[in-house]
Order: structure tokens, then sequence, then C-alpha cells
């Protein structure tokens, strides 16, 4: 049998397994029964990778199997508990192949999962205990990972996902449970940071030089801004000015997170409701800002910000790290989920006036 899409558990696997859970219900002795239950069901994980996934059987590592998929560079670093931070692309299935997470949008699409409103792009994570995102298994197989490695991952049950852990439901694949269950990952290790207020303000200014080349400004920490449409005859924007706005908003690599614009919205299929993204009937209308303002906004000050200094009627295009966006921690709240550290790109179009009839101009 060739693929784990084609691995499943015999009848006599199954069979073992559920005279494990019979015995264990009906022994007196309850000290001793979660131990024995235990115990065989580490036999029958193991008989199952052993049959299924020799190559990952001949690597065991700690209480999980690893297998290899393909090596990164020698001497790459190896994530240190507590101190660094992942970026992570891996699906997670069942034994049986039934995808419950994945990054992927080809993956989801295939099982029936796929959204316009998910931003499939590689996890950013903590590489910590307190992480919900990584159980004791995964933890385990990083340790022998370095930047560059893809890996499969067979975790036994005691190692993987308690019913108090699990994944972000919007990377849900198909309905099936996979808590207190043997499970797999593939998974690869694509970056890994010391540092990542760092990383992100590199990220920043990387797309700045890369677009703009010297032709930006970096007026605060982390926040970079060009001018993509001048108006030389339009009212300076200061401090106490109100002015109205159409916005964009989009992850580093284009992918849309929200907007009031509801031409640019429409091509990424985005919807105007009160839950998801934050969207309501009102979602269209120009946004009114005051400078001043900012200083008590929770989210995208960058909009304050950047309008300060601006002239009336125009369009400016700004990058900037999560401190002026969706904060360090990013919002699992909102759809797409934002994850933490994330520095997001923005198109700000100041108008002249409160517009009686616009024509919105999207991002090209």
């Amino acid at each position: 049998m060739n693929g784990l899409k084609k691995m499943r558990f015999d009848k006599r696997v199954l069979a073992a397994a559920m005279l494990v859970a019979g015995m264990a219900a009906g022994w007196s002795c309850a000290k001793k029964a979660p131990d024995i239950t235990a115990g065989m069901a580490r036999e029958t994980f193991d008989a199952w990778v052993a049959k299924y996934a020799p190559a990952a059987y001949a690597n065991p590592c700690q209480d999980v199997y690893v297998e290899f998929v393909e090596r990164g560079p020698e001497g790459g670093a190896v994530p240190v508990l507590g101190y660094s931070w992942l970026t992570l692309d891996y699906t997670g299935k069942t034994l049986d192949g039934t995808v419950f997470v994945t990054r992927s949008d080809s993956i989801s699409r295939r099982v029936g999962k796929f959204s316009y409103m998910t931003h499939y792009a590689d996890d950013f994570l903590e590489f910590s205990t307190s992480s919900t995102k990584l159980c004791d298994g995964l933890r385990q197989a990083l340790q022998t990972m370095r930047v560059g490695d893809s890996v499969r991952v067979y975790i036994p049950m005691d190692k993987g996902y308690s019913y108090s852990m699990g994944m972000n439901d919007a990377y849900a694949g198909e309905n099936v449970t996979y808590a207190m269950m043997p499970i797999m990952f593939e998974m690869r290790l694509r970056d890994l940071t010391m540092s990542p207020f760092v990383w992100e303000r590199d990220s920043a200014e990387r797309y700045a030089r890369q677009h703009w080349g010297t032709d930006y400004r970096n007026d605060t920490v982390g926040m970079f801004m060009h001018i993509e449409k001048h108006n030389p005859t339009g009212d300076t924007i200061t401090k106490d000015s109100s002015v109205y706005v159409f916005y964009e908003e989009y992850f580093m690599d284009g992918f849309l997170a929200a907007t009031n614009v509801d031409t640019v919205a429409a091509k990424w299929h985005f919807t105007a409701t009160s839950s998801g993204n934050g969207l309501d009937e009102t979602a269209y209308d120009p946004l009114l800002l005051q400078g001043s303002a900012g200083a008590n906004a929770s989210t995208n000050k960058v909009l304050y910000i950047a309008v300060q200094g601006m002239r009336k009627g125009e369009v400016a295009e700004v990058v900037t790290v999560s401190t002026w966006a969706q904060g360090d921690a990013g919002s699992t709240t909102v759809t797409p989920e934002v994850l933490p550290y994330q520095p997001m790109r923005y198109r700000i179009r100041v108008l002249e006036k409160w517009p009686e009839e616009t024509e919105d101009e999207g991002d090209e």
C-alpha cells in the first residue's frame, strides 16, 4: 500500500482498540486501568506505524515517529523553547487520512472546506509549552528539525491534542474529532526567528525598498509611506483635521484583510456582514478620521498617523509593523485571522469632501 491516503486501520487493530476500551470500563481496579489502557493503546499505535509508515517507524523521536521527506541546509537552527517564533506550513490528519486542519487552499478545496474569507498562509507561532496549537508530539518533532525540513510526524494519543487544545477553526478541514486520538502531521519548517519585532520591521522595510526605491518616508518606527498620487493644491491634513478616507488593508502576500471599497470587496468575494471581518451595512461608506483620535484606536492606528501630512485628494500606500496595524498579538476574532507580529500593507485615499456619488478606485 503506497501513501497515507490508502492507509486504513485493519480489523485486527480496530478490534484491539475496542477490546482495550471495554476492558478499561469493566475493571474494578480503577487506579491501574488507565496505565494498562495507555500501554495497550501505545502498542496498537506502534504496530500501525510499523505497518503503514515503516520509514517513520525506523526513526523514533522520544514519543513520536518522524519521517524526513526533505532536509534543509546543514547547520540550520533548531527551535529553542520559549524564545523562538516559527513559520510553519502544515496539514493535520487522523490516521485514516481524514484532514482536520490545513494551511493549504488546495487541500481545503479538495475536502470541501474552502472559504474566500480564509487567508491560507503559513502559520506564525511561538515555540512554547503555552501554545495550544502545538501538542507535545509536535514540540518533540520540532526539536529535531532545522529550517527547510519537511516531515511527516506520527503522534500517539497521549501526545496529541486534549479537548481543551486545538487548531483555529478558520483552517478546519473535514468535520472529525481529533482530540484524544493518534494523529499525523505533514509539516514544513519554513523559517525561525528569535526576535519577531526585528523580523516584521525588516519585512516592512524590505517591501518599501523593493517597491518604492527611495521614494518613501519613515516618520514612525516601523511605518513606511509612499505617495502614489500627489495633489499639490489640496489642503494639508493636520492632527486636528477631519477627513474622509477609503482604505484597503492587505497582508504582505497581497491577500485582502479589510476594506471599505465595495469594488475591491467584490473582487475578493468579501461580504459586508456584522460578523466575519467586522463589516456592516455601512461598510462601504467613507471612514471619518481625525488624527488626534488615533491615540485611542485599538487597531489600524496607521490610518490616523499616515493621513497627517498628506493633502486632501492624495492616495498613499503604507506598509507597517503590527504595532500600528492589528497589534502584536494579532486577532483570531476577525476574518481573515491576523497572526501575531504581522506587518500589513494599506492603500489610503483621502477625499476632498464627502462624496455625493463616488466612483471607487480599487487596488490595481
